[in-house]
């Protein structure tokens, strides 16, 4: 088996792009144009004729040194195949990281089970994913008790639902509430949020939803994915009224409707906050892990600084 890595500018994009969409584990976050949109430098490791690739997001923030990590909007990468992922197979690739990157710190797909002894510190995520091959009283009777006593407390006469949303408004909506609470956010990431959300229309592999007060204003709205059979609730956000009216309540309530006894997954996405891991199981999700992976080989007087 023959592994290379090859810089962007060598990626053949529509092979790379055709394991992608063939692979038993492909996602969305693993296209080119997607990687494009997320970082400012990518690379990948590629086996044969682009049978299996791995991509790379890489900078040099931390003392100039080249660095891998993970970026904001791409929850998982790692290795994706059109073959079966073998743990010989696997290691082959993460063997093959070259030693540059002195620094690790990324989040690999559900499928790349790593193993003892392979140089990294593995942690466990959760992400919570809910199929909708059901009809909508199904998946309705699986909701808990306090969901569907806030569904009914949410005054839908005061409120409507629209799917003519600019992204600008979405994303607007996310800067001023869902920003400040996610670390080190800056207008960096609002601009990321922007490209992938008008990269993904053009592509017809996503689309915008929200809820609206009787003025016309926004006050709950999200930007879902769609690829790979899942609909993936990429920048949900809501204001201190959408959140009085249980709008992020209502708005995935009509995702779910919308979509009921569809061949697709809603991939919640996953999170470490407890109030918000307890919401999406509350849809009657379940938690589907992915791993955060650490390698520090950085000079013993930086090493200190990263967490290993």
């Amino acid at each position: 088996m023959k592994i290379r890595y090859l810089n962007r500018e060598e990626i053949d994009n529509l092979k790379w792009d055709s394991c992608i969409h063939y692979a038993l584990n492909g996602n969305i976050y693993g296209y080119t144009w997607y990687l494009d949109n997320s970082c400012e430098y990518w690379g990948g490791l590629v086996e044969g004729d682009y049978e299996s690739v791995f991509p790379l997001i890489w900078n040099k923030k931390f003392f100039g040194l080249p660095q891998l990590y993970q970026p904001y909007f791409c929850q998982q990468l790692g290795v994706y195949s059109v073959n079966f992922l073998s743990k010989g197979r696997l290691k082959q690739f993460y063997d093959a990281i070259p030693e540059r990157f002195r620094y690790i710190n990324i989040q690999i797909n559900e499928s790349n089970m790593l193993g003892e002894n392979w140089g990294f510190n593995v942690m466990e995520r959760s992400n919570y994913l809910l199929p909708l091959n059901k009809s909508y009283e199904e998946l309705h009777a699986g909701y808990s008790t306090n969901l569907k006593r806030s569904l009914k407390k949410v005054p839908r006469e005061e409120l409507h639902v629209t799917q003519s949303i600019k992204p600008e408004a979405l994303v607007d909506l996310y800067r001023k509430y869902q920003g400040p609470k996610i670390s080190a956010a800056n207008e960096a990431v609002f601009h990321m949020a922007h490209r992938i959300i008008y990269n993904a229309l053009h592509r017809g592999l996503g689309f915008l939803s929200g809820i609206e007060n009787k003025n016309g204003e926004l006050i709950t709205g999200g930007f879902f994915l769609s690829s790979h059979s899942r609909i993936v609730n990429l920048i949900p956000a809501t204001s201190p009224e959408g959140r009085e009216v249980n709008g992020m309540h209502y708005l995935l309530d009509i995702i779910i409707m919308s979509n009921a006894g569809r061949p697709v997954v809603l991939d919640f996405e996953g999170s470490s906050v407890p109030s918000i891991a307890r919401f999406f199981k509350s849809f009657g999700s379940e938690d589907y892990p992915y791993f955060q992976i650490i390698r520090n080989n950085l000079p013993f007087y930086l090493k200190w600084i990263k967490p290993s």
